[in-house]
């Protein structure tokens, strides 16, 4: 059976959403990016609304600025 969302659902997720990409946390830190704590109120809020919704955060690439802690991409396969 599939269960399709509704568009005020899709929205409030859309939100919740929004505050995470808002307030990411730092690699080389641990901190919220934004607000500069290591448990950003904003933050934990969107994540345990999610959790209660059991849905997942999307991941947004290279939000967390990795290359804070000398992360760098690796290609493999060509050569």
């Amino acid at each position: 059976m599939t269960v399709y969302m509704s568009t005020a659902a899709r929205h409030g997720l859309d939100k919740l959403q929004g505050v995470l990409d808002a307030h990411p946390v730092s690699s080389g830190t641990g901190r919220c990016v934004i607000c500069g704590v290591e448990v950003c109120p904003s933050r934990l809020e969107a994540l345990q609304a999610l959790a209660a919704l059991q849905q997942l955060p999307r991941r947004a690439p290279g939000a967390t600025r990795p290359e804070l802690i000398g992360a760098r991409r690796v290609v493999v396969g060509r050569g």
